[in-house]
């Protein structure tokens, strides 16, 4: 069973093009690809739902299930009329491809702490409050053990947000402070005048520290998944980490910021009855790509 996993689109179609394009190259036949969430941005695009539309249809062509879940900067209630796409968010999925059985549940959005300001995040909870994380811990509860019911070879776990203290290390940024500069670069790109210098103002110094979720890392450290997949934290975006049974993919790392000028990645995972393979090794980025070429394509 091949799988694919991504996350924090941010409704960049051209990118998923391309991305589609790198897929079809491949002799490897894909079960399913999953999207751990931030497809698109509510808040602020005119477009938000023909884009993340499109961006599942899109997807869905290329591989028999897509399994997504909406992130905090997505629409809570997002739904697609696509056939073979699944929304994963408090909900639960077993696929058999005849060799090998799996299941998935999920959960998306994201902890309030996560975010220094939420006006630009619709799909926020607030674990510090008792009564909200011990409903979203009775809700992975459930739909694991109706998972566990089908007796899986393994289980797959896939929330937006990371588990407290694995993959989360990061300074909280706002949304908008992520589309303010993903502007500077489109317009550096564009070859307009770099905007004037200002004298710097004094910040106070954040130090980074942990975003995620308490409520999440409880449920795995008791349930062990065999996979945690989750992006949100951009700065640890292609990081993996295997404690216990579980093994940790953090997938933001296809996210506009920071890798427009490093490259892209994305998670492959190849699973037999015997073992688990991933990598992050497959870049959208050409390694042959001319100097003039990437700073026309990615600056």
């Amino acid at each position: 069973m091949n799988l694919i996993a991504i996350s924090d689109i941010y409704s960049d179609t051209l990118l998923i093009q391309e991305f589609i394009s790198m897929i079809n190259k491949s002799t490897d036949k894909n079960t399913a690809i999953i999207i751990a969430g931030d497809i698109g941005i509510k808040t602020t695009s005119k477009h938000y739902k023909h884009d993340v539309n499109d961006i599942i249809f899109s997807l869905s062509k290329i591989c028999k299930h897509i399994f997504y879940l909406p992130g905090d900067s997505d629409d809570k209630q997002l739904e697609i009329a696509v056939s073979n796409a699944k929304n994963l968010d408090r909900q639960n999925y077993v696929i058999d491809d005849g060799e090998v059985k799996v299941g998935l549940l999920g959960l998306g959005g994201a902890p309030t702490h996560s975010l220094r300001s939420t006006e630009l995040s619709p799909y926020l909870w607030d674990e510090s409050l008792p009564i909200i994380a011990e409903s979203l811990l009775t809700e992975l509860k459930i739909n694991i053990e109706k998972v566990a019911q089908a007796h899986p070879d393994y289980i797959i776990l896939v929330t937006h947000s990371p588990p407290y203290g694995i993959a989360d290390r990061s300074k909280p940024v706002t949304l908008r402070e992520m589309l303010v500069l993903e502007d500077i670069l489109e317009e550096l790109k564009e070859g307009e005048t770099k905007p004037e210098t200002k004298e710097p103002t004094k910040k106070t110094p954040t130090s980074p520290r942990h975003l995620g979720s308490r409520t999440i890392r409880n449920f795995v450290k008791y349930y062990k998944p065999d996979i945690h997949i989750f992006g949100h934290v951009h700065k640890e975006g292609g990081k993996t980490e295997t404690h216990e049974a579980t093994k940790f993919f953090n997938v933001s790392h296809l996210s506009p910021l920071p890798y427009k000028l490093t490259g892209r990645k994305f998670l492959q995972i190849k699973i037999t009855n015997k073992n688990i393979a991933a990598s992050f090794d497959h870049v959208i980025l050409k390694r042959n790509i001319s100097f003039d070429e990437f700073i026309e394509k990615y600056l």
